[in-house]
């Protein structure tokens, strides 16, 4: 039974390392490396780069595998959360969830990544949301100096800091990194309920 779930857990990061691959493919074939100032990019390789860990490391160091699988399926949750509510609003949810690629990062790859977390991890403790927090500030610092600095543009609506009121941008940052901490604790929590109903 347990070599089952393993199959199962192996095939759907394979999976997962599929999907991700086109993703990566078309981002950065459009844009090149410009691609990465985009927070869906950078959590798209997180999570290939989780998923390769997860196939072959997690032997080896099972904690930092866990961790990246953690802080990439908290990041893609946030790429969801942002699109349901700021982008797709703005684009159309058609265009955001189901136009080329984006059905992809947008939709099936957070799910898939949270379903895999929830069900092939040991159990996290919820002091974890801390690094989930931190690594979005990691992502959100560069971007918010250098749109305020004039040297970028976005590429959010919310990080364009220049031209909206200082106090729309700590709004911003609160209801995002909020978000952030929220979702990472709800992935934690669901991870808790399945390994509860199991004990």
């Amino acid at each position: 039974m347990k070599d089952k779930k393993q199959l199962v857990l192996n095939f759907g990061h394979l999976w997962l390392i599929a999907m991700e691959i086109l993703v990566i493919a078309g981002a950065f074939g459009e844009e090149g490396i410009i691609t990465t100032r985009f927070y869906t990019t950078d959590s798209n390789v997180l999570c290939f780069l989780a998923s390769i860990g997860y196939l072959f490391f997690r032997k080896k160091n099972p904690k930092a595998v866990t961790l990246l699988r953690f802080l990439s399926t908290t990041c893609l949750l946030v790429t969801f959360t942002v699109v349901l509510t700021v982008l797709g609003p703005q684009k159309g949810y058609a265009d955001q969830f189901l136009g080329g690629m984006r059905l992809f990062s947008h939709l099936l790859c957070p799910f898939l990544s949270l379903a895999l977390f929830v069900f092939g991890e040991e159990k996290v403790s919820y002091r974890w949301s801390a690094y989930a927090v931190l690594i979005t500030v990691v992502y959100a610092i560069p971007m918010i100096t250098l749109n305020a600095l004039g040297l970028l543009s976005g590429p959010y609506s919310f990080l364009k800091v220049r031209e909206q009121s200082l106090s729309s941008t700590f709004f911003w940052i609160i209801v995002i990194l909020g978000g952030n901490a929220l979702l990472s604790l709800g992935a934690i929590k669901l991870q808790h309920l399945r390994i509860g109903s199991q004990s």
